[in-house]
């Protein structure tokens, strides 16, 4: 069934952080594949979490979200699993002041991930910190790319095959990798995760 009403997407992303990869580091910590299990874990920093976010194209939502999407009229993504919180770090850089450079605060560190390698596991925190859920999203978009070399916002260059849209609210791009959503979820989303994402509106071709 094809949808008339959805007649343009946004792309989402993380929230532009500060300090660039350190920021993200940050934002998002690290979700590392466990084999064994055959499924990943949750390694960041805390108390500060988004509610929602991406993590290595994992996109992660805290149970009080989860919940209400599901009991929202969103369509087009569903829960898998619990993830594990196998670490997390007591570091609440959202006191830091973003106008100076991060070494003022990190400066032993080398590599942005050995905040979370070196880092040590707060098992009170742990426990304090919410449930996260990984999501997936099945429908999927066609995607055209025209960037010219000093383009920087995707809604200059991408554009999507328009007659190919379903019902659904979220669909994974095809030839760009990224989670493009409809006009009803991003008003959705700012609602419920406030400052958790940058939207880039993406039209039809």
């Amino acid at each position: 069934m094809k949808s008339k009403d959805q007649r343009f997407l946004f792309l989402i992303e993380n929230k532009t952080a500060p300090w660039d990869d350190w920021g993200d580091i940050l934002w998002t910590g690290l979700t590392p594949w466990d084999e064994n299990k055959q499924s990943i874990a949750i390694e960041r920093t805390g108390p500060f979490t988004p509610k929602a976010y991406f993590s290595s194209n994992n996109f992660i939502f805290t149970k009080e979200i989860k919940e209400l999407i599901e009991n929202s009229s969103l369509k087009g993504i569903k829960f898998l699993y619990e993830i594990e919180k196998k670490k997390i770090i007591n570091l609440d850089w959202t006191k830091w002041d973003v106008n100076k450079d991060i070494t003022d605060y990190l400066d032993d560190l080398y590599e942005p991930v050995d905040l979370i390698f070196d880092g040590i596991n707060d098992v009170k925190l742990n426990q304090d910190m919410p449930d996260y859920y990984l999501s997936s999203i099945e429908s999927q978009i066609h995607l055209n790319k025209n960037k010219l070399i000093d383009m920087q916002n995707p809604s200059e260059y991408i554009t999507f095959v328009g007659n190919e849209l379903d019902d659904s609210d979220f669909f994974m791009g095809i030839e760009i990798l990224g989670c493009f959503i409809s006009a009803r979820a991003k008003n959705w989303l700012e609602k419920y995760c406030p400052n958790c994402f940058d939207y880039y509106l993406i039209k039809p071709d």
